[in-house]
């Protein structure tokens, strides 16, 4: 069921009608909230609702035998086979058999494997992290094995959170389901900002933004200069407005529903190192990368060399995290390769790290772009793809821009970049949601009111659900 479907807007307001009362009845509540999280991802297809269901049971009984288990490594070890188990025959089973056909014929061998007819299931990346992050934190003495197991049901499988985002830690979830779910007017006018400024991203910038990237990334050798250069911005803004726009909508639902998520996005555009971007960039993956692979792999505790190596590894491992592809195993390298190249060498220059504002300026400007360039990897179908368009980019052409008319799209571009850095400064959101007066109601109906004229005929399905 997508967020961007009447179908939602209705599911989710009789859900909303129902919870507020079942509130005085916690289990009848939970029973709801779980069999309204089960029927909305069975609309897009029931049959995998038993493969959350399984690892669901299988990580709630890991959990419980934890603490008094004479080797909860290997029931640590058994949880991880198991989910990531699920998640290599879905997602990276395929692009494994055509990488080995791929080599075979490089070589002229005749061997061949028959690539695996399998759907890949909706969110089954963010499911599965969610999952074995309560085995992880049982094992650890982080949190205590949850004895409910419809309270765990829900914890894996609660809707807003359930297909794209953000990463809520079984420990986060539990947090909110024990404690007070009351919300006030306050919480109200936060999950209405949120939904509507994530309505606003995701119908008039990202689905507008959509045929300007495709159009370019589909066929690259049709387009020069310019036509690429924008698209590989719009493509950054595309990707943000789509996906920050989904986690505005799930936190915004969550917050109305007496759930509190954490924040996923904090104008990642406005960075001034890569760095601080993966620190404003799906901040609750990042979060889980470094406390759960980073760490894992030793962190920064075994010397220099070590800390890049993990580095390193973390953000490929990031980056494979996004899809079976090489594209995404580049796109993984480049951010580790800007990470440890910001640690090793830019750390060196103290005038890198001034802090007047033409320093400041320059930070964001190379943020930005190094992310750029890393975005054309994530975006393109494939590795000649990619070249093609960075091929474009080498021959730059002033009167191209002139003749083609790119003004209006650079000015909507420059537009959404000034946006990240007022955004980031003034904390706009956050004061709009804060107040309750003309600011808020203002700012809503011009919302609705873009929505109304931009919005285009058609829209299409957020970009993560592909992850």
């Amino acid at each position: 069921m997508l967020f961007n479907s009447l179908h939602f807007v209705v599911f989710f307001v009789v859900v909303l009608a129902l919870n507020q009362p079942l509130k005085r009845w916690p289990v009848a509540q939970k029973l709801m909230l779980l069999a309204a999280s089960y029927y909305f991802y069975g609309q897009w297809e029931w049959h995998y609702l038993l493969l959350i269901w399984f690892s669901t049971v299988v990580d709630y009984a890991i959990g419980l035998r934890l603490p008094r288990s004479a080797h909860p490594r290997r029931l640590v070890i058994f949880s991880v086979v198991v989910n990531l188990g699920f998640l290599a025959v879905f997602k990276y089973a395929n692009w494994l058999i055509d990488t080995l056909n791929g080599g075979a014929a490089a070589v002229g061998s005749a061997f061949h494997l028959t690539p695996i007819d399998l759907l890949l299931p909706v969110g089954i990346s963010f499911y599965t992290f969610q999952s074995l992050s309560y085995t992880i934190d049982v094992y650890r003495g982080e949190l205590p094995p949850r004895r409910n197991l419809l309270d765990y049901a829900l914890a894996v499988a609660f809707f807003p959170q359930l297909e794209a985002g953000p990463i809520v830690r079984a420990r986060e979830f539990f947090a909110e389901l024990d404690g007070d779910q009351r919300i006030d007017f306050a919480d109200v006018r936060r999950a209405l900002v949120l939904i509507v400024l994530g309505y606003l991203k995701k119908l008039v910038f990202a689905d507008n933004l959509a045929p300007v990237v495709d159009a370019v990334f589909d066929q690259p050798a049709a387009h020069g200069f310019w036509d690429t250069l924008l698209a590989v911005y719009a493509f950054a803004f595309q990707i943000y407005c789509d996906f920050s726009g989904y986690t505005d909508i799930a936190i915004g639902c969550a917050l109305l529903l007496g759930i509190r998520f954490p924040k996923n996005f904090d104008y990642p555009y406005a960075a001034q190192s890569l760095q601080e971007f993966w620190r404003r960039w799906h901040m609750t993956l990042s979060r889980w990368l470094r406390d759960y692979l980073y760490i894992a792999l030793g962190g920064n505790r075994g010397g220099t060399a070590r800390t890049y190596a993990n580095l390193l590894l973390t953000m490929l491992l990031g980056g494979l995290w996004h899809g079976a592809s090489w594209n995404f195993v580049i796109w993984g390298g480049l951010h580790g390769g800007y990470l440890v190249f910001e640690r090793a060498v830019l750390a060196r220059f103290a005038w890198w790290h001034a802090g007047h504002w033409p320093a400041r300026m320059l930070r964001t400007l190379v943020t930005f772009h190094l992310v750029c360039l890393a975005w054309i990897f994530f975006r393109a179908q494939g590795l000649g793809q990619s070249l093609a368009v960075l091929g474009n980019l080498a021959h730059p052409s002033l009167s191209e821009f002139v003749a083609e008319r790119h003004l209006d799209l650079a000015l909507v571009l420059a537009a959404l970049f000034a946006a990240q850095l007022l955004g980031a400064h003034g904390r706009l959101k956050e004061r709009i949601a804060a107040s309750d007066g003309p600011l808020f109601a203002s700012a809503v109906a011009a919302a609705l009111l873009l929505m109304i004229w931009f919005a285009p005929a058609t829209t299409a399905p957020f970009i993560y659900f592909q992850f």
